[in-house]
């Protein structure tokens, strides 16, 4: 399949994903994440190691940053997620560890810039130093804090990001359906913003509520009304109102990264870099990555954060190849 069909195909990938959002919009956020969310981070880190993470450099280099980075910034989030006990001293000091987590991914992705953008690696070292500078002033800054702790491995990456290379893509092909899909990207949520729906207006099921709760996956939709003035963040209602279109958003836009992940498999081949011994650990470890789910969520889901979050890190550089080689001449 060429670009062109491809960008076809995620048009309608797009819409799919928007009815599917305005019909089922915390299952379907529930659904996304858990079955296919781990698939995606799985084929996408096999096709990332493949390319050598997009930086030239030794081999595997950024795999290590990348793991050492998603462990420093998930040690505290696995005890605390985890502990049924929150009231000792370590529990404390967990959280306390915890709110310099961010530092993590801003460093990371200030690395990331200087493997990309700065050829002599003596001069992107030394931007890491003001980089860290920054990352201990800003530290408790909530502008900051939400940018990258919250916004950045999630809505940035989930969405922005997505557009950035969706984009990219096009410009490279020169494809017309290639922006239509992008405009088409950036409407939904202008609709999404439009449409009426008063409180009450969706009435879920106790067992999906709960499900949402358990995971902490509510957290996302709360704090970014919070951010947003449209929430104290103590209260957030997703039957209706605000809550109910920010979780729509919410949904639409992860369903639709990993679908688009999954389409572009034709255009940039990352199922050619799938061995057979590789697709079975890739398959046998999404399995067991379910099973452990379903016997004990918490644990399953936490795991399904830390894959993500290395996910995350290790597309920094891809991401900001995505944007200079939109905006270059």
């Amino acid at each position: 399949m060429n670009a062109k069909r491809v960008d076809v195909l995620n048009i309608g990938l797009i819409i799919l994903s928007a009815v599917l959002a305005f019909q089922y919009p915390v299952e379907l956020f529930l659904i996304s994440f858990i079955f296919i969310g781990p698939l995606h981070y799985f084929t996408e880190i096999n096709w990332l190691d493949k390319k050598n993470y997009f930086i030239k450099g030794p081999n595997r280099l950024w795999l290590w940053i990348g793991l050492g980075a998603s462990v420093l910034v998930m040690i505290p989030k696995f005890y605390v997620f985890l502990s049924t006990t929150r009231s000792d001293s370590f529990y404390e000091g967990m959280i306390a560890y915890d709110s310099w987590t961010n530092a993590f991914y801003f460093l990371s992705l200030v690395a990331a810039a200087g493997f990309v953008l700065i050829k002599k690696p003596v001069y992107w070292i030394a931007l890491l130093i003001p980089a860290i500078a920054v990352a201990l002033i800003f530290n408790s800054d909530y502008i900051y804090k939400s940018m990258i702790g919250l916004f950045l491995p999630t809505i940035i990456h989930v969405y922005i990001f997505t557009l950035f290379f969706m984009a990219y893509g096009a410009k490279k092909a020169k494809s017309k359906p290639g922006f239509i899909a992008v405009g088409v990207a950036l409407f939904i949520p202008a609709i999404i913003a439009g449409i009426d729906v008063p409180e009450g207006t969706f009435q879920f099921s106790a067992s999906t509520l709960q499900a949402y709760e358990d995971s902490g996956l509510h957290s996302l939709p709360a704090k970014t009304a919070q951010f947003f003035g449209w929430s104290d963040g103590s209260v957030f209602n997703v039957s209706g109102g605000m809550g109910l279109k920010l979780m729509t958003f919410i949904s639409f836009i992860y369903l639709y990264h990993y679908l688009n992940w999954f389409s572009k498999t034709s255009l940039i081949q990352w199922h050619k870099t799938l061995t057979w011994q590789r697709s079975l650990i890739i398959a046998a470890t999404w399995f067991a990555l379910l099973v452990t789910m379903y016997y004990h969520f918490k644990l399953g889901l936490i795991i399904a954060i830390f894959v993500s979050t290395v996910h995350v890190i290790l597309e920094f550089p891809l991401n900001l190849i995505s944007i200079r080689g939109l905006f270059a001449k």
